[in-house]
């Protein structure tokens, strides 16, 4: 059992994330939550926050695994306020995850949640690429990075044969004024085979305002939600096909 305890100056803004959780999301064993990847940083003990969500109305079974990881940086808390706001969503929209089982790391640099700007980055330490790196692996079939990154509003990588689907589906213009923001670029390649996907959503580290935050979370909810009941879909087309 590990008994070394976190220095209280060092835990105050993981404490906040974790009563803002409490205060705005149902704790259920649809959406739950767990401090895990213990790191230590000039001996103090850090953890990253992973919230696990799943449909209430589904029953037990084989489910694709997303994962949704925000890297916040030493200067920028904007993708972990993102995904804040998406767990907050799925509160509101609980079968939103349909076939999927959602895994969501909105920290995942622990230690510059809470020093800032002292806090080395990202890919200056390689405990926390390891960290990264083990998150990633437990998404078995997808994985969505949202970063800061220069002024461009941007989704780029690999993508699978649903998740081009779902994207399509959303982007599609239907006459009304979207509630999400659509990225002003789309840049991605099929994956091969049956690999898992892996796309990144690029925001400019100046959307700190509430509505662009939540418009960006709006978009991501959309895009997982329609990927996520496309896959019923194309299991219910197989089946009668079969």
């Amino acid at each position: 059992m590990e008994l070394r305890r976190l220095d209280p100056s060092l835990r105050r803004n993981l404490k906040d994330l974790l009563d803002g959780y409490l205060e705005h999301c149902q704790v259920s064993r649809h959406l739950m939550a767990r401090i895990d990847f213990p790191i230590y940083y000039h001996g103090f003990k850090f953890g990253a926050p992973i919230f696990t969500h799943s449909d209430p109305l589904r029953e037990s079974g084989t489910r694709k695994v997303i994962g949704l990881l925000g890297v916040n940086t030493p200067g920028s808390q904007v993708p972990a306020d993102i995904l804040l706001q998406l767990i907050e969503i799925l509160v509101q929209q609980p079968n939103l995850a349909g076939a999927s089982i959602l895994r969501v790391l909105p920290v995942a640099n622990p230690v510059a949640l809470e020093l800032g700007e002292h806090a080395p980055a990202l890919s200056d330490w390689p405990i926390l690429e390891h960290l990264v790196s083990k998150f990633q692996a437990q998404s078995a079939d997808g994985l969505l990075e949202v970063v800061v990154a220069g002024e461009e509003y941007a989704l780029e990588g690999s993508a699978s044969v649903a998740l081009f689907q779902a994207l399509e589906k959303i982007t599609s213009p239907d006459g009304k004024k979207p509630l999400a923001l659509q990225p002003d670029a789309i840049r991605l390649t099929p994956v091969s085979g049956g690999a898992p996907w892996h796309v990144k959503l690029s925001v400019p580290a100046t959307w700190i305002e509430a509505a662009e935050v939540h418009s960006v979370a709006r978009f991501i909810a959309r895009l997982i939600g329609v990927f996520s009941w496309g896959l019923d879909s194309s299991s219910s087309a197989r089946t009668q096909h079969a």
